[in-house]
């Protein structure tokens, strides 16, 4: 499943409220890093809304391997978030946004692939949340443009993989696959 909005949509707590409602294991495995205080209040307020039974793996980079490590384990995967998850390649993986070129951003996409595939192969269900970043202004700088274009693509290639798709604004989920 995917599940996709504008940022503060209420994507992360209807995902959340699904899982809560799920009869097996909860694994959360959460993308973002902790960089400022803002970053970190998010984070804070994260944490305080899962339950204490659930699992978090907190891994910002290396979904594929983390996701691989969880294979023969049954449950649910909630992964918060894909967009969090592409900034932090674009950044953390020497792939710089300012040099950006297609070989760059097929380098990243393969790595979606990559996690796709590995999901696929597992017995987890899934629950991927993601950003809806593209409806707004076009932005102003080349790497605000090519983070636009990579989140994209990247949602399309999850949304075609998952068996539903729901879009969340202003807290209302609305089912479009």
């Amino acid at each position: 499943m995917f599940v996709t909005g504008g940022c503060r949509s209420g994507k992360s707590e209807f995902a959340e409220q699904l899982a809560l409602a799920a009869p097996e294991p909860v694994y959360y495995l959460a993308t973002g890093l902790v960089t400022d205080e803002e970053m970190e209040e998010r984070v804070r307020r994260h944490r305080q809304r899962r339950p204490e039974h659930w699992q978090t793996i907190e891994e910002p980079l290396h979904l594929v391997e983390a996701v691989t490590a969880l294979q023969d384990r049954e449950g649910l995967l909630l992964v918060d978030n894909l967009s969090g998850w592409l900034t932090n390649l674009m950044y953390r993986e020497n792939l710089d946004p300012w040099q950006w070129d297609r070989d760059k951003e097929q380098e990243a996409l393969s790595q979606v692939v990559s996690f796709l595939k590995v999901l696929d192969e597992g017995s987890l269900r899934c629950i991927i949340v993601g950003d809806e970043v593209g409806w707004g202004l076009v932005p102003p700088t080349p790497e605000g443009r090519a983070f636009r274009d990579l989140n994209g693509k990247a949602n399309q290639l999850v949304a075609a993989a998952a068996g539903a798709v729901y879009l969340v604004v202003s807290g209302i989920p609305l089912k479009i696959k």
